[in-house]
């Protein structure tokens, strides 16, 4: 089954629609993405070739540095340059891409199986990802969920090593992971964050300074007519870490290989799991803490 597909949920309703990235420029590391990312009365939260970064696509899973032995550059698989230290971002031959094999329709969702690969077309690994929506109410707010469940196998001959440009020297560039590229009308919203030292459901506006490389459990953005909440699995590889801007190029990505490489030994195995939240309301921060303890999200 190739082609955009809706990711429905068990009653019909429209979280997003998922693309396989087939045609995308190679430069921009082709990937699957959903986009548009949809709340609940319909209205897009996510951007698509935006024009200051046009591999920039919706919501997927991207990793900007995958260290594979033997290979003098690293394999980007999330578009665009790559920063080298000495040197700033550079355009190399090294974009590879996660080509979809197969892809089913489940009730609630969407099963892919994938192969990574380098520029070279070589499989670094393959992945199973499930796509699956649902929707739920929170303190008489209904939010739309998008949950994405994926099992990585390094299926190349060494270790592989994930990273971002932050482990390659470029400090508060630690993208890549699950990200969400957000629509314009995030320019200057709020960023949302569990408040510490107060209870499981309690969150307040954090500054970007302060969210940018955090660790929080959980992370949120505010525009003044919809919101947006992601929650990474409690038991996920990597760090707990956060890339989010919400000045002239909004985004929001669990970054679990920000401060600190993850390797992979060959023939090892990641498992993962992520939930995205949008709702058509300014909730406020409680209600943003709220809805991340039903997504399953461990306390703060």
């Amino acid at each position: 089954m190739n082609g955009p597909l809706a990711v429905l949920t068990s009653d019909g309703r429209s979280a997003g629609i998922l693309h396989d990235g087939r045609g995308e420029p190679e430069e921009h590391a082709p990937r699957p993405f959903l986009h548009p990312v949809s709340t609940p009365r319909g209205v897009c939260v996510s951007d698509y070739r935006p024009a200051d970064h046009p591999w920039h696509w919706g919501l997927g899973i991207t990793v900007s540095n995958v260290d594979v032995a033997g290979q003098e550059f690293p394999v980007n698989l999330w578009g665009g340059p790559t920063y080298r230290e000495g040197h700033g971002y550079v355009q190399l031959p090294n974009n590879g891409s996660q080509q979809v094999r197969a892809s089913e329709r489940r009730r609630g969702g969407v099963l892919q199986h994938l192969d990574w690969r380098g520029a070279d077309g070589a499989v670094l690994l393959t992945e199973e990802r499930s796509w699956h929506a649902d929707t739920v109410q929170v303190r008489g707010v209904e939010w739309l969920g998008t949950t994405v469940r994926s099992t990585w196998v390094n299926t190349s001959p060494g270790p592989l090593a994930f990273g971002s440009p932050t482990t390659a020297g470029r400090p508060d560039a630690g993208y890549g992971g699950f990200f969400l590229r957000l629509a314009p009308s995030f320019d200057g919203a709020d960023i949302i964050a569990p408040s510490t030292g107060a209870g499981r459901a309690a969150g307040g506006v954090v500054g970007g300074a302060d969210a940018m490389g955090s660790a929080y459990p959980w992370l949120g953005v505010r525009s003044e007519s919809a919101s947006v909440l992601m929650v990474p699995a409690e038991g996920n590889p990597g760090e707990r870490s956060w890339f989010v801007r919400s000045a002239d190029t909004p985004m929001l990505c669990a970054a679990p290989f920000f401060h600190r490489e993850l390797h992979l030994a060959a023939g090892g195995t990641l498992d993962w799991g992520w939930s995205l939240l949008v709702a058509d309301t300014r909730v406020d921060g409680d209600g943003f803490a709220a809805a991340a303890v039903r997504a399953g999200c461990a306390p703060a």
